[in-house]
């Protein structure tokens, strides 16, 4: 479980930093003053201070971590760029041989402001390099602009997103450009922001909106120092009676685990069960223990096993007395992250649930995001996790077993082509016929 505090200063740390040396200008080579590389050896310190102090397997560093901190400090004394310089501190947590340990430009904040409360109620996920459109919410400042799914955001103010996402996904990274993303769409409330679209048409325009503070269907929860935080609730019966339910964070126990039972409980008649569990990046990891009992009618069950330097955790699911025992589906996305994964997984381990959607963040252990002295940024878990299968989730991912990828042309055909999915599968097990498979139907 990737605690809130540090999940969502991973969000935040995107946007602190100011200008500094190392930000650079996009595309060029930076030169190296003397001055800039002492601050690029400080960093490389605190790289390797911050790997000896946390890493949850000391003893596994040993000697191959210190030949690698000297061929790396080498690499750095001979760097005559910021790439270069760069280029040895991520050559050292390379060598460590483990996703998620990484090291991230400061300009990749560049444009988007500091993020804050408000929001247009605009949900982007990246296409083809570009920032597509795949969910407005009601009533939302952005649908009242106009926005509908499908939209593409060409740009935010004068910044161009094309680049941006460009250095968000360097090194394979599936969550930060969901994070950069969604910055473009924060704010304070109040705050007037001009976007460039280009619809179905191909027509571009701009449009004005200004943002507003979400409200969300349950009671405000806080972690810690972040927070309160709107909780989202959602509850309906779409297409062949099927029961969807949507929370967005794996936060305030006391709200969702009786709204989740009773949701349930109310709809025993519905065919299926669909948990969107897209951009939810997780929370309090115990959760997932919860909902996975009322899915599971076996005892002795676990989702997986975490590890830190003193502690070991293992996600038991504790069945209820009359669980769901009909279909389940589950939708996920590169913005799924912690807690949403270790439940995805658990569920796809155990043949529970059929996933749909894409390939989650990657971002299931409890992890820090630090603004390094060159102003670059560091993340580092500080645990270790395997699901019950025995895979490991940090930087790979949780896998659907339907991957349908971003598709503006889809999304408008569709709306939402992962629910589609989800539905259809559901639908085949209730009036199954031979030789027809779900994601072909999907796709027609």
């Amino acid at each position: 479980m990737k605690s809130s505090a540090s999940r969502f200063s991973v969000l935040l740390a995107l946007f602190v930093l100011s200008g500094s040396g190392c930000l650079g200008i996009p595309g060029k080579a930076q030169p190296m003053s003397s001055d800039l590389k002492a601050v690029y050896q400080q960093s490389f310190q605190v790289v390797c201070d911050r790997i000896e102090e946390t890493y949850w397997l000391p003893d596994a560093l040993g000697e191959d971590w210190e030949l690698e901190k000297v061929r790396w400090r080498q690499e750095l004394h001979q760097a005559s760029s910021v790439d270069q310089a760069r280029g040895a501190l991520r050559g050292l947590l390379a060598g460590l041989e483990l996703s998620h340990f990484g090291i991230t430009p400061g300009r990749a904040s560049e444009g988007l402001g500091k993020g804050g409360d408000a929001e247009t109620g605009a949900v982007l996920r990246v296409g083809d390099g570009r920032a597509v459109v795949v969910k407005v919410k009601a009533d939302s400042p952005a649908q009242k602009a106009g926005l509908v799914p499908g939209d593409v955001l060409i740009q935010v103010g004068d910044q161009s997103l094309v680049e941006l996402i460009e250095i968000w996904s360097e090194g394979g990274n599936r969550y930060l450009p969901v994070q950069g993303l969604a910055s473009s769409m924060l704010g304070s409330a109040g705050d007037q922001r001009e976007y460039t679209i280009e619809g179905a048409d191909g027509v571009v325009r701009k449009v004005e909106i200004t943002l507003e503070r979400p409200q969300g269907t349950g009671k405000p929860v806080q972690f810690g120092h972040i927070g309160p935080i709107p909780l989202v609730l959602e509850e309906r019966i779409v297409a062949g009676g099927v029961l969807y339910l949507h929370f967005n964070m794996f936060l305030g126990p006391m709200q969702v685990m009786p709204w989740f039972e009773n949701a349930l409980k109310k709809n025993l008649d519905a065919p299926g069960l669909v948990i969107d569990l897209r951009g939810n990046p997780g929370g309090l990891g115990l959760m997932a223990c919860g909902i996975a009992g009322w899915l599971l009618e076996e005892d002795h069950l676990e989702l997986g096993v975490m590890t830190t330097r003193n502690t070991q955790m293992r996600f038991v699911v504790n069945p209820r007395l009359d669980p769901w025992t009909k279909p389940v589906a589950l939708l996920i996305d590169e913005g799924s992250a912690s807690t949403a994964e270790i439940l995805a997984q658990g569920l796809q381990d155990l043949n529970r649930a059929r996933l749909f959607g894409r390939t989650t963040a990657g971002a299931a252990l409890p992890s820090k995001i630090e603004s390094l002295p060159c102003g670059d940024l560091m993340q580092y878990a500080i645990a270790g996790y395997r699901s019950q299968s025995g895979r490991v989730l940090e930087g790979d991912g949780v896998v659907p077993d339907e991957v349908i990828e971003v598709d503006a042309k889809r999304i408008r055909k569709q709306g939402d082509p992962e629910l589609a999915a989800a539905l259809r599968w559901i639908s085949s097990l209730s009036n199954p016929v031979e030789g027809v498979d779900s994601q072909r139907l999907d796709q027609e």
